[in-house]
């Protein structure tokens, strides 16, 4: 049974905690001591997954090591948000290029820069799952080709009997009965998002798209459907 992803997603972890907590444009109080620390964890955890399936062999503890390179993957896509605004801040940078320096100095892999508009963007591919009590994660699964400037899921009480439609720029939401719309939107290519506060055992519909700049807007991607 190949643990080849788990493994490197633990060792990328390990080094952006080790490079990132050490760089001074990084490290704490610019990203708090506790956000390396989660990371830490995060690492460990994996490396404890794989040496629990090596000495037991089950398929669920197989599954298990894939959960906890999930839950890493969360940290590094959160950690990456943080490295990416720092990176790009005035104060410390005055060019593009000096913000991706900045970035491979947090031992992340800045994005290749291009100055050419990007044109329509990618239509999102969605995988989503139920993490708690009215919690669910929702995963972009054709992140490797994706490379929006900006992501909105959209997450409805599949109750509302709601119809959800992108008219040229705007996003139409029309509604036959009360209920719960939670939006979110992430900035750049972030592959996780994290929704919480949703109705427990409520069943959702989930959409996104994607767009680069005001007019250049994806197609609005098909239903996925999970409980809160």
């Amino acid at each position: 049974m190949n643990i080849t992803r788990p493994a490197k997603v633990k060792a990328y972890i390990d080094g952006a905690v080790a490079t990132g907590s050490a760089a001074t444009l990084f490290k704490n109080p610019h990203i708090a001591t506790i956000i390396f620390t989660n990371g830490t964890a995060a690492g460990v955890a994996i490396q404890s997954a794989i040496d629990l399936h090596t000495l037991t062999p089950t398929e669920g503890n197989h599954k298990a090591i894939f959960d906890r390179a999930y839950d890493g993957e969360i940290w590094l896509n959160d950690y990456s948000d943080l490295v990416e605004t720092i990176a790009n801040e005035p104060a410390n940078r005055t060019t593009q290029d000096e913000a991706a320096t900045n970035i491979l100095l947090s031992y992340l892999k800045h994005q290749k820069l291009d100055y050419a508009p990007k044109g329509t963007p990618e239509t999102p591919e969605l995988k989503v799952k139920n993490v708690g009590t009215g919690k669910v994660d929702v995963e972009i699964i054709n992140w490797v080709s994706y490379k929006p400037s900006k992501t909105t899921i959209i997450m409805v009480e599949v109750s509302t009997g709601a119809v959800i439609s992108l008219v040229v720029d705007e996003l139409m939401i029309e509604l036959t009965v009360k209920g719960q719309i939670v939006i979110k939107t992430s900035i750049g290519k972030g592959r996780f998002s994290h929704f919480k506060g949703l109705k427990p055992g409520v069943k959702y519909a989930v959409y996104a798209f994607s767009q680069n700049g005001k007019t250049q807007i994806s197609e609005l991607s098909e239903p996925i459907f999970v409980k809160g």
